[in-house]
């Protein structure tokens, strides 16, 4: 947990404490401040100190940040730098820029060659820093995933003190962040596990692809490789976090990703009880009512229900022809 304190504790060595300004809290300062502490969650507890008492600080602090108009200041005269699209850098991205890399590098467990390190820094930077940073510079009001911060701040009816507040806030930024910049992560490295599953012929089975789990990212590899491929992917299989196999339906592009290859029959949609009688299957459970993702306990029935969508699409498609 990321604390507020007045003083630098004396009685814990491995501590580091961060200085910054006091009184109302930006996003800026506190997604600085969060990506620190994930960048050091493994070296020792992390402390904040809050005054506007640059001697105080300097004395207390191992890094001063928006504040004191240092490097991951940007309040000086002139600011501090700008990116090559004009965007200039507030505290967030001043240290995103200096720490990123390693930050990525570490939650990935050094997975990652350096090319997709860069890329997710890239990402991330244009997704979410950027905006962050205009904010705070008064560049432009844009949109970001940290945009709840501001309902920490006190209201103007209550007595709650503004380091409290802070406090809360930065715990909760730092638990999302850190998710954010682990689901970027996991996107770059499902891109290497599915090209990998689809060289695979053990994992090929007729027109079904089976993957290990339901939150790998498959949909623009999978589309990508229909489009280059004789041999059709239309349904993708994995196990089910509840207990039992899944599968879901292939879109036929990503220009339209609730579209089906080949959707379920119009028979199964949002049956459950029913779904064992309609289907002759035993273990079948569930069926979307949009008919692009359906649900089963057993993996032998999960694979005859592709089967048998299959079967019937194309049955039902050779009678219109004629």
């Amino acid at each position: 947990m990321i604390k507020v304190l007045n003083k630098r504790p004396i009685d814990d060595d491995n501590s580091i404490c961060i200085g910054t300004h006091n009184g109302k809290f930006h996003s800026d300062e506190i997604i600085a401040i969060a990506l620190l502490a994930i960048l050091t969650k493994k070296d020792g507890n992390l402390f904040v100190i809050r005054s506007r008492d640059l001697d105080f600080l300097e004395e207390n602090v191992d890094l001063l940040v928006d504040i004191g108009g240092g490097e991951y200041d940007h309040h000086q005269k002139g600011g501090n730098g700008q990116r090559k699209n004009g965007i200039k850098y507030a505290s967030a991205g001043l240290i995103w820029k200096d720490f990123g890399y390693k930050i990525i590098s570490n939650l990935s467990n050094n997975k990652l060659s350096v090319k997709e390190i860069y890329n997710i820094l890239d990402d991330i930077d244009k997704d979410i820093i950027q905006n962050v940073d205009m904010i705070d510079n008064g560049q432009h009001s844009s949109n970001h995933p940290f945009q709840f911060i501001r309902f920490f701040l006190p209201k103007w009816n209550q007595t709650i003190n503004y380091d409290e507040k802070f406090e809360q806030c930065i715990n909760v930024v730092y638990e999302v962040l850190e998710n954010i910049i682990e689901s970027y992560i996991s996107v770059s490295l499902g891109k290497n596990e599915i090209k990998l599953i689809l060289n695979d012929p053990d994992k090929h089975i007729g027109n079904i692809l089976v993957i290990p789990s339901q939150t790998l990212s498959w949909t623009y590899e999978v589309v990508n490789y229909n489009e280059h491929s004789n041999n059709k992917i239309d349904f993708v299989v994995f196990p089910y976090p509840t207990g039992g196999y899944a599968l879901q339906c292939v879109p036929r592009s990503m220009n339209n990703t609730f579209s089906s290859r080949i959707p379920l029959p119009e028979s199964w949609a949002g049956e459950t009880s029913r779904l064992p009688e309609i289907t002759g299957l035993k273990s079948a459970i569930f069926c979307h009512n949009e008919r692009f993702f359906a649900h089963a306990n057993e993996y032998s029935d999960i694979l005859k229900m592709c089967r048998i969508a299959t079967e019937k699409y194309y049955c039902e498609k050779k009678s219109l022809k004629k």
